[in-house]
């Protein structure tokens, strides 16, 4: 008679297991000690370290095996240290179960044995199978609450931190080379710089990735561009319950200018999909947006039908995503109000001649400038504009350092309410005038960056005026039409284009990026048929 086999299966899902004394090396001491008390031999089936958080076959390769030895009849005898160590998950335990009742199998544990085949055996696996599930849901239960604890405390629980940031405490601090370069990255995106120019310049400098790698990807710096961490803030979300958290972390740069990094993006991001389908040059595409429904207008150029066009593709696009019916598909005022397309080479002239008036006046515009300096003093009571600019940067750094006190003192309070050193309701009226000193606190310091700005301007376009005006001058001589555009770009922030059907003429509004016009930056003007508006 061949002699009887004693198949142990070891496995563990947590470094505590390890810790308790049911290590691998444990469970298989024991399955070798029962095998030797019922003078059988042994053969040890080793699934390492396997999270019960992944209960399904795919993840359990060896136990998988091992049911395929169970289902040929080559297994009699089976041995594990507890009942959870087949599965804490119902269905795959009652799957196991059936296969071990089908073909017979006993199954050994530290503290019994259990013959599935016999009524009572059965029922009480059954039930020990439940008790594993609850105590390994109550387990994932209290650790996703300790989390979200931790994390209202402001500790970090997402990994890595993100470039500029590293773990102190157990909290997110500034890394201090690296979120040197995150604040130059904003900058010179606000500045007007592609992602491709940023990543040369950084490649150049020899800046290291978070990976220590010396080239870096057009990804990691959208991820950058992306994240809301600079800004002061990010989101955690609870997978189960999708409860969102907002949690607080050193900025590395203002709202304002995080605020308006994230529109670039959106106009960057819109236009790519455009710019990737056509292989036609469009010198105002760019700049174009539907004043009815926003979106950014495309162009079309069919020579065999002379078309030449600048148009809202909003209503092609809505067919796309659900067709209309047959007799709808071309009746205006379906959809957006943007009945009739724009002329490319019209357009493309008006804007030129307009934006070139106003350029080449550089002694007009530059006395204006002045003018408006003068003014702003005045307004100041003659104090001098660098000594109001030095009292603003004191008074947002003061402020600043009021907002980080108040961060801590939050952190504090809910600290000690969680622990219950802090009453309750005491410790929901302390929050809730922190909260309101930190929001009132927040705005000043806008307040202080809007001055700044403000201040700075005059200043900065007194210095910017010239070379643009230089750019643009050149559009008298021949240039390539993708130069044109560069110098435009400069210049132009975006130009919103809206029609009158009463009056059957387009209206564009030129919004630059200085006060160019009587010390606004809009310029309206009306495209009408007789400029061939198609």
């Amino acid at each position: 008679m061949a002699q009887q086999i004693l198949h142990i299966y070891t496995r563990v899902s947590t470094q505590t297991q390890q810790d308790e004394g049911t290590s691998l090396d444990s469970q298989q001491e024991l399955g070798i000690k029962k095998a030797k008390e019922m003078g059988f031999e042994y053969q040890v089936w080793n699934e390492g370290g396997a999270s019960s958080k992944h209960e399904d076959f795919v993840n359990r390769p060896v136990l998988l095996e091992l049911i395929s030895e169970i289902d040929a009849g080559n297994v009699d005898h089976l041995w594990v240290y507890n009942n959870d160590r087949l599965s804490r998950n119902q269905i795959t335990a009652q799957t196991i179960r059936i296969k071990l009742q089908k073909n017979a199998v006993t199954l050994y544990t530290n503290n019994g044995q259990f013959d599935l085949n016999n009524p009572q055996d059965n029922f009480l696996k059954t039930i020990l199978d439940g008790v594993a599930q609850l105590d390994n849901a109550q387990r994932a239960e209290r650790t996703r609450l300790g989390k979200l604890s931790r994390v209202r405390q402001g500790f970090w629980m997402g990994g890595p931190p993100p470039f500029g940031y590293e773990i102190k405490d157990k909290k997110l601090a500034l890394q201090p080379e690296e979120s040197k370069w995150v604040k130059q990255i904003y900058e010179w995106y606000n500045a007007g710089k592609s992602t491709e120019w940023i990543k040369c310049e950084l490649d150049k400098s020899g800046v290291q990735t978070r990976r220590k790698k010396s080239l870096w990807s057009l990804g990691s710096l959208q991820k950058i561009l992306q994240n809301t961490h600079p800004s002061g803030y990010y989101i955690y979300t609870d997978s189960k319950t999708d409860e969102t958290i907002e949690c607080t972390c050193p900025p590395i740069v203002s709202k304002t200018l995080w605020s308006t990094c994230q529109e670039k993006r959106k106009k960057t991001l819109a236009r790519r999909g455009q710019n990737n389908r056509t292989k036609r040059f469009y010198l105002l595409r760019n700049f174009l947006y539907c004043g009815h429904c926003g979106s950014p207008m495309s162009g079309r150029i069919k020579e065999d039908k002379n078309e030449y066009l600048y148009y809202c593709p909003r209503k092609e696009r809505e067919w796309v995503k659900s067709a209309p019916k047959e007799e709808d598909k071309w009746k205006r005022g379906k959809g957006c109000l943007m009945t009739r397309s724009l002329n490319i080479h019209a357009t493309d002239n008006l804007v030129l001649e307009e934006v070139s008036k106003i350029i080449f006046d550089t002694k007009r515009l530059r006395e204006r400038l002045r003018e408006r300096s003068k003014k702003q003093q005045e307004n100041l009571g003659n104090e001098d504009g660098a000594t109001e600019l030095q009292k603003l940067k004191n008074k947002q750094k003061r402020f600043t350092k009021e907002l980080s006190n108040l961060i801590e003192n939050i952190a504090n309070v809910e600290a000690a309410k969680i622990m219950g050193k802090q009453d309750t309701r005491i410790a929901d009226k302390i929050l809730a005038n922190l909260s309101s000193e930190l929001h009132e606190t927040d705005s000043q310091i806008e307040q202080c960056k809007v001055r700044i700005q403000e201040l700075q301007s005059v200043t900065n376009i007194m210095e910017n005026t010239r070379p643009v005006s230089y750019n643009l001058q050149r559009i008298e001589v021949p240039v390539k039409k993708q130069e044109l555009q560069l110098h435009l770009k400069d210049t132009i922030d975006r130009i919103d284009v809206s029609y009158d059907k009463d009056k059957s003429e387009h209206e564009l509004i030129i919004r630059f990026k200085l006060p160019l016009v009587d010390g606004k930056k809009d310029l309206t003007l009306n495209v009408k048929k007789n400029r061939k508006a198609a």
